[in-house]
């Protein structure tokens, strides 16, 4: 499970440190989404879907975040995910996490 939050605060969802693996230096590397990426989905304990494939915000060289101010009332597992693209190739991370009153 993820980080639990109260009614009305702030989510704050940082994706993972963007990587790519190269094969011809054997190294992996930070490096930033394609144009238009990363974007975020989060679905709200009903299955609403409150954000939809919206940008997140760059912090630095492949590392993104997203603040989600929490609806009232709004107790319940949340969930959603990160899609984004690094030379034309798509991935996807999920993450959870849980409000209480």
């Amino acid at each position: 499970m993820g980080k639990i939050y109260q009614n009305g605060d702030s989510a704050y969802i940082a994706c993972a440190p963007l990587e790519y693996f190269s094969l011809a230096t054997n190294v992996w590397t930070e490096v930033d989404a394609d144009d238009g990426f990363p974007v975020i989905t989060i679905i709200a304990p009903d299955g609403t879907t409150n954000v939809d494939a919206v940008a997140m915000t760059k912090r630095a060289t492949g590392k993104y975040d997203y603040e989600y101010e929490l609806p009232a009332s709004s107790e319940g597992q949340w969930r959603g995910y990160v899609d984004w693209e690094y030379g034309s190739y798509p991935h996807r991370e999920h993450f959870t996490f849980e409000v209480e009153a």
